[in-house]
């Protein structure tokens, strides 16, 4: 029995991780209608910032988690900026920016390899590698500092496009971009903020996710695999699909790995096979739009 209550405690931070990648996808396609799969190659970059900070210059936690949360704002702008606005502005059609930021993804990647090697890199946990049993409930201080973190990112998430008027702006262009240019709504603001805001949150995913793996330049296809099948999962219309898809993904890739009589090498196979399955029977997820916001 403890251990099934500690293999819910490391599935539910596992899902977290995931979740967190899949909003990072869904603050970018809700407003924008593009699907970013380098959103796995930022979290990639994030966790090799904390090698640097965190573990070569033995900077505090807090400072360089500020750090990395500025400089991937920084990253997201940019790429924004550089790959995306200039097709956008050109009239380019939808697939054009979507293949951009695939080009993108090699190039964050290559220049990793180049700049880090190919071995995995080590990067500090939060609280260190200790232990902590609440009750029943078991589990490292990564594991419960990855689900206080990501609940917190995600109430802030959903406060922002549920009470504030940035919010509510990037909902209507969700819905109809060119009504909300009709309103004063500046679309090429919102959609850089997306990108910067999509790029720190799988920044955070890649720096709680890190300490488990370790940071290498290939960890970025699994996460953005996993977030994007979580996405699918709980629904692109609201912010709790995002989270829920990632828990329920996790809990099937642990259960399975458990057990299931299967090599685990085949249970890597478990995110694709749900999205594949999500998307014949229920390709909206779990979670819809509400009423008035599709």
């Amino acid at each position: 029995m403890n251990d099934f209550f500690e293999l819910v405690v490391g599935a539910t931070a596992s899902g977290c991780i995931y979740g967190l990648v899949a909003l990072s996808y869904l603050l970018i396609t809700r407003p924008t209608g593009i699907i970013n799969f380098a959103v796995g190659e930022w979290a990639m970059m994030a966790a090799f910032a904390g090698v640097v900070m965190l573990n070569d210059w033995n900077w505090p936690y807090p400072v360089g988690m500020a750090i990395m949360v500025v400089m991937m704002f920084a990253l997201g702008w940019l790429t924004e900026r550089l790959t995306v606005r200039p097709l956008v502005e050109k009239g380019a059609p939808p697939l054009a920016p979507i293949l951009s930021l695939l080009g993108m993804l090699v190039v964050f990647r290559e220049s990793i390899s180049i700049g880090f090697g190919p071995d995995p890199q080590p990067v500090p946990a939060a609280f260190g590698f200790g232990r902590l049993e609440l009750g029943w409930l078991a589990g490292s201080y990564q594991s419960f500092f990855t689900i206080a973190l990501t609940l917190t990112v995600f109430a802030a998430a959903w406060f922002f496009f549920e009470r504030t008027l940035h919010g509510k702006s990037f909902e209507a262009v969700a819905i109809d971009r060119r009504a909300a240019a009709w309103m004063g709504i500046h679309l090429g603001r919102v959609t850089a903020i997306s990108f910067a805001m999509g790029a720190v949150v799988a920044g955070v995913a890649g720096v709680l996710a890190a300490p488990n793996v370790s940071a290498h330049y290939l960890m970025g296809m699994p996460l953005a695999i996993q977030g994007f099948t979580a996405l699918v999962i709980g629904g692109v219309g609201r912010v709790e699909g995002a989270l829920l898809g990632g828990l329920i993904l996790a809990f099937v890739e642990q259960m399975t790995v458990r057990y299931a009589p299967v090599p685990p090498g085949l249970a890597m196979g478990v995110p694709l096979l749900l999205l594949i399955l999500f998307l014949l029977v229920r390709p909206k997820g779990l979670l819809t739009a509400r009423e008035g916001r599709t």
